[in-house]
Formats: structure tokens, sequence, C-alpha cells
């Protein structure tokens, strides 16, 4: 397999790595209590972070080809990689990210629930529903994000695969 096609599928891992990111950051984003004060910037300034993300990752997803052949310009030697094919390695990328997002959020979507059940109610002071919720949410939905990777990469691999494909031939 060519260097350059090794450079894309790493690139476009990372371009889905932040897209995935971007997800909890829009629900943390449209889950912030708005002040008195409710001019367009302070409504919009929390969704900024999230839509930097999205515009950095599908700029990377895009921009891999390229990125891809300027990385590899005059070494785009044919690495060997032990008879593994484009689908094994997106494939392998989708797990990998599936299996990296529900490893490193288990934990904090586990003490958080416990934390939202027995601790937030016993306090009457607080209310759980705004402050509790709000800081559930982003290991959930990163939790949620890495099962839709991992079951779902026979299903995107053979989209991006048939994609590479279909753009190679052009």
């Amino acid at each position: 397999m060519p260097l350059s096609s090794i450079v894309v599928i790493i690139l476009r891992l990372f371009a889905l790595y932040g897209l995935f990111w971007a997800l909890p950051l829009f629900a943390s984003a449209a889950m912030t209590p708005l002040g008195h004060e409710r001019s367009l910037s302070i409504v919009l300034a929390p969704y900024a972070p999230a839509v930097l993300l999205v515009i950095f990752a599908t700029g990377l997803w895009i921009l891999a080809r390229a990125i891809g052949r300027l990385v590899s310009r005059g070494a785009d030697t044919s690495v060997s990689i032990g008879g593994l094919t484009r689908t094994d390695l997106y494939s392998f990328a989708f797990v990998f990210l599936g299996l990296y997002f529900i490893l490193s959020s288990f934990a904090d979507v586990i003490n958080w629930i416990h934390y939202f059940v027995t601790v937030s109610h016993n306090d009457p002071a607080r209310d759980p529903h705004v402050e509790n919720l709000y800081q559930l949410t982003r290991p959930c939905l990163t939790f949620v994000a890495g099962l839709v990777s991992l079951i779902g990469a026979p299903h995107w691999t053979k989209k991006l695969v048939s994609h590479d494909q279909k753009t190679q031939v052009a």
C-alpha cells in the first residue's frame, strides 16, 4: 500500500476523532444556562469550540489526500503491511476509535450516574437537573459516539472504501 494512502487513513481517523468530540461539545453548549443578557454573541459563544472543531475536522478530511501526497512527496513507496487492505485499515480505525471512546468515558459515565442518582437528590439546595445532568452529558455522549463507531465499523468501512475507489477511478 502506498505511504500516501496510509497517511490519508491516519488523517481521516483524526478527522473522525474531532467530529466525534464535537458532539458532546454541541450538547454541552445547548445545555449551558443563559444569563440575563441574551445578545447573539452571548448565545452563540458556547458553540464556538464545537463549530471550530467541526470546521477543522471537515477541512482535514477534505485535504487528507493533498496532505498525504505532500507528506510522502518523493518517498511514496509501497509499504508492506502484511497483506492488510484498505478495508482492514479503515475497520481497525473505527474499532480503535470506538474502543478508545468507550473505554475513556466508561468510568466517568458510571461515576456521574452514581452521583446523579445518590448524592444530587439528597441535597435540596442544588438543582440536580441543571448542574449534574450537564456534567453527565459529555461522558455519556462520548460513550454513545464510541458505541456508534464500534457497532457501525463494518458499515462505515464499506462506505469509505467504496468512496475511495470511486475517487481513485475518477
